[in-house]
């Protein structure tokens, strides 16, 4: 990963920086960066453009720096990402899942292991990718992140019943599309 290039300035901008607000760039890139990349990836990024869109949430955060209060920065980047894997999937730059799995040979784990792993990702992706989006955030932050619902609520800005009540029916219509994918798998064979 080359998160790292986000921060490159030039040497006439860099004087117009401040330390401080480049340490609270740097704090929230440092604290927040795998989160920002397992949600693009989660609400639909595919793994060849999610890179360039982790990247497009940190400019954001760069420009708007002065526009986040302290201690939410997790919501804004929330709600970036939100926008930016809308944006990212809109484009055409949508990964399409197919029944093919890696070849990669690795000393550990055991190629099955590996290949049970990426049959239950493309599992995950593919229940995700029929859940509607207000659902399904609040599923990926509270299943996958492991976010509590106060926190969820707090992150997107909903009442705190309406992120329990979307948890519920996430969780629901989630059964419900691992059953009806299950059958469908079955039925094949």
């Amino acid at each position: 990963m080359r998160h790292s290039a986000i921060f490159a300035v030039d040497s006439g901008q860099a004087s117009t920086v401040s330390e401080e607000r480049h340490a609270r760039l740097v704090s929230i890139f440092s604290q927040n960066y795998r989160f920002v990349w397992r949600l693009l990836r989660r609400l639909g990024v595919s793994a060849n453009a999610v890179e360039d869109a982790a990247q497009q949430v940190f400019l954001v955060v760069a420009e708007r720096l002065d526009d986040i209060i302290p201690g939410s920065e997790r919501g804004f980047l929330y709600g970036t990402v939100l926008r930016v894997a809308w944006t990212t999937r809109r484009g055409g730059m949508h990964e399409v899942l197919s029944d093919s799995f890696d070849a990669h040979e690795s000393p550990a784990p055991a190629p099955s292991e590996l290949a049970d792993q990426h049959r239950a990702r493309d599992v995950l992706d593919r229940v995700l990718a029929r859940m509607q989006t207000d659902l399904r955030a609040v599923f990926i932050l509270y299943e996958i992140e492991g976010f509590t619902t106060p926190e969820i609520a707090e992150t997107i800005g909903i009442p705190l019943g309406t992120a329990a009540s979307r948890l519920r029916r996430a969780r629901s219509l989630f059964k419900r599309l691992v059953a009806r994918l299950m059958a469908q798998s079955r039925e094949k064979k």
